[in-house]
C-alpha cells in the first residue's frame, strides 16, 4: 500500500484503490501494475499469504509498466522477510537485474534473502532440456535474457561503428 500511495478496499464485491486526496478508482481502470501490487496487498490482507506459504509467478513484468518493475520486486522481498517462498518466471532483463542487484550488492540484501536464479535450455548433443542453478544471473552459462541483451548491443554497435 506503501508503494501504490493507497489502500485496497472491497464495496459490493467490488475492489478499489483508495488514494489519499484523489478518491477511489474500481481495479478495472487501474495499470497492470497497481492491480497487480494491490493482488499482492489483497492476498495479505486475507490471508492468503503469510509466512510459509509459497508464491509462484510467472513473468510479472506481463502489460506491466517499466516503472512498475522495482515496486513489484521491493514488493516480493518484503514477502521474502515475512517468510513467504517465492518462484518468479521471468524473461525481463529488469526483473532480473532488480534480483541480481540484491545478490551481488549485499548492502541491498541486509537480511541475506536465500535468492537463487534457475535457467532452463536444450542441450544441443542430446536435445534433452537441461537447467543449471547459480547465486547470481551473472553465473548463469544459459541466460537467454542476457544473450539477447549482448546480442542487441552488438547490432548497435555495428551500426554506430560499422563491421
Amino acid at each position: 500500500e506503501e508503494i501504490m500511495e493507497g489502500q485496497i478496499i472491497q464495496r459490493d464485491k467490488k475492489f478499489f484503490l483508495k488514494i489519499k486526496g484523489e478518491g477511489e478508482f474500481e481495479m478495472g481502470l487501474l495499470s497492470d501494475g497497481y492491480r497487480k501490487l494491490s493482488m499482492i496487498v489483497y492476498m495479505i490482507l486475507s490471508g492468503s499469504l503469510n509466512k510459509n506459504t509459497i508464491l509462484f509467478w510467472d513473468e510479472p513484468e506481463t502489460n506491466m509498466n517499466p516503472k512498475m518493475i522495482r515496486p513489484i520486486v521491493q514488493a516480493l522481498v518484503a514477502l521474502a522477510k515475512m517468510g513467504v517462498q517465492i518462484f518468479v518466471t521471468t524473461h525481463d532483463y529488469f526483473v532480473q537485474q532488480e534480483f541480481n542487484m540484491l545478490t551481488v550488492y549485499p548492502e541491498l540484501n541486509p537480511e541475506h534473502l536465500d535468492i537463487r536464479f534457475m535457467s532452463l535450455y536444450r542441450d544441443e548433443q542430446t536435445n534433452d532440456v537441461k537447467f543449471e542453478l547459480e547465486e547470481t544471473a551473472s553465473d548463469l552459462k544459459h541466460n537467454a535474457i542476457m544473450q539477447e541483451f549482448d546480442a542487441m548491443y552488438d547490432r548497435e554497435q555495428r551500426i554506430i561503428y560499422g563491421d
